[in-house]
């Protein structure tokens, strides 16, 4: 399989000599005898759209310099021929006065292809590089971070706030272990601003915005201070489906969490997976209006040896922006040292803790500080986690029981386009939303309420023939309308609309394509109720 990436790169070659009408990218190869990758140098021929291979070596970094791609034409960075191996050095993988680079590794399944460790950070995007994509990189043993992404300010404050602005990070499908400090560390720390020495004089300098931030899908185990931090991402950003697990083990005060949603950020958190850290599982000191949901966290600052608190969500002292506040909802958090939801901010308008699962509690489910308010809807707060009844927590399943009391009494959040659950599953399954992070979907639920009726809705009739669902109903009321198409084993096969509105008849028409010679339930949710059917395929 190591010289698969050869094998493709000369057929590619051959047919751009074959075929001279054909306009391909052009592909440069760049050994361990050339480190230092410069568009105003060895890489000057390189243009939007071209490849980049580095090809498979251990050599001690690799430094991409004034390399520019543009957004319908990035230029791709990749190994090539097997493992690009980084150590002993500085870092691994520098981007400086770069735009509108994938570096992508390229490997087997469950291998990585760049492969980078004993360095100070493992990948660096700085000096005003902007637009960069960062997958399939494995980094161990940093005596800083995994990866940072930022540009400090200096005296020319070409990148302080107003003259600069990075844009379009993305950092997904990564694994960092071992790491001294931050897993990573993206995006300045001071958003409120602090003062450096330029000219012979103290100067307040602000650092730089982030907006388009993406972090997914990415492993970060055993870090010394937080799994993830990020700051001053204002808009456009989305930490989602990433596995954070032993954050903080060096104990260090103020850089103890799985997450930090730091100053200055506004962003989605979502989908992640938090256990055994020794710090809070989510801290946010941001400025509001973001939501944080799905996560699960497990065991947050249990085995911190400390006498200090430690919760489940940490949202801080701080002052969000006017009008904003912070949306805690859907979240499972298991057995956090201190409180499940610790909330301190006395300026947040709006803010809403619903529909999280808070379990084994020594402090309090959700602690108020002194002036602060914080609306509590439709959370399962219980005393043992057998009282949840997860599936199998012992061996981290904290899916739901059919007969789990979170299941089918949860509720829509206003704002929150809540359609999966932490392992991506439709939601709400069947009728109803659940509370917590996961969506039971066991299919003997399909059975609750089956061919019930909703006040204001009629069902005059649903069927399936050649391959298209007919379906016709009667609506009193002006309510969101929509309805979904199962399988008996609770497989979802369509949907067949969503957000129509009555009152008057509603005659749709919709094809699904084949389906087995089996029984099948449609479900409607009509203002907050549902309504299950039975249907035949091929029989009306």
């Amino acid at each position: 399989m190591k010289h698969k990436q050869y094998i493709l790169f000369l057929l590619a070659l051959l047919l751009t000599i074959l075929s001279p009408g054909i306009v391909l990218a052009t592909q440069f190869i760049f050994g361990p005898d050339k480190p230092v990758i410069d568009g105003r140098g060895n890489a000057s021929a390189v243009k939007p759209g071209d490849t980049i291979y580095i090809s498979a070596s251990t050599r001690q970094y690799i430094l991409l310099r004034s390399i520019h791609g543009t957004s319908a034409k990035p230029i791709l960075v990749q190994n090539l021929g097997g493992i690009v191996i980084l150590t002993n050095s500085n870092y691994g993988i520098k981007f400086d006065t770069c735009s509108w680079i994938r570096c992508i590794g390229a490997a087997d399944p469950g291998s990585y292809g760049f492969v980078i460790s004993i360095v100070n950070a493992g990948v660096a995007i700085q000096g005003l590089s902007t637009c960069i994509e960062v997958a399939g990189v494995e980094i161990s043993a940093a005596s800083w971070t995994g990866i940072v992404a930022k540009t400090d300010p200096d005296c020319s404050f070409k990148s302080t706030r107003g003259n600069f602005t990075m844009r379009n990070i993305s950092i997904h499908d990564n694994y960092l272990h071992d790491i001294a400090d931050e897993g990573m560390y993206i995006g300045h720390s001071y958003y409120s601003g602090y003062t450096i020495h330029c000219n012979g004089k103290d100067t307040l300098v602000y650092p730089h915005l982030i907006r388009g931030l993406t972090i997914y899908n990415n492993r970060v185990e055993n870090t010394g201070w937080d799994g993830i931090q990020v700051s001053c991402a204002d808009s456009a950003c989305f930490v989602n489906n990433n596995f954070i697990h032993l954050d903080s083990q060096s104990e260090a005060s103020g850089q103890m969490s799985g997450f930090l949603l730091g100053g200055g950020s506004s962003c989605n958190c979502f989908s992640n997976f938090i256990k055994d850290g020794k710090g809070d599982g989510i801290d946010e000191l941001g400025q509001g209006g973001n939501y944080i949901y799905n996560n699960l966290i497990v065991n947050p600052g249990k085995n911190f040896s400390g006498s200090g608190q430690k919760h489940g969500i940490y949202i801080g002292t701080q002052t969000p922006a006017a009008g904003r506040g912070y949306q805690i909802v859907f979240n499972t958090i298991v057995s956090p040292r201190t409180n499940g939801i610790d909330f301190r901010s006395t300026s947040a308008v709006n803010s809403v803790a619903s529909d999280n699962i808070i379990a084994n509690v020594p402090g309090s489910y959700i602690k108020l500080a002194p002036g602060t308010t914080l609306a509590q809807l439709d959370n399962l707060q219980v005393a043992s986690v057998g009282d949840v009844k997860f599936i199998n927590p012992s061996a981290d399943n904290y899916d739901l029981q059919p007969s789990s009391p979170a299941v089918n009494k949860g509720s829509a959040v206003a704002g929150l386009p809540l359609n999966t659950d932490i392992i991506g599953r439709f939601r709400p399954w069947p009728w109803k939303y659940d509370i917590g992070a996961f969506e039971c979907h066991d299919s003997s639920l399909l059975y609750i309420n089956e061919n019930s009726v909703a006040p204001g809705l009629e069902i005059i009739r649903c069927y399936f023939i050649s391959g298209v669902m007919k379906i016709s109903l009667k609506v009193e009321e002006r309510e969101s309308l929509s309805a979904d198409l199962y399988s008996l084993q609770g497989k979802h096969i369509s949907s067949l609309f969503n957000s129509i509105y009555g009152p008057g008849p509603v005659e749709i028409e919709k094809f699904v394509g084949r389906l087995d010679d089996a029984c099948y339930i449609c479900i409607f949710r009509f203002g907050g109720r549902s309504v299950n059917r039975k249907i035949y395929a091929g029989t009306f």
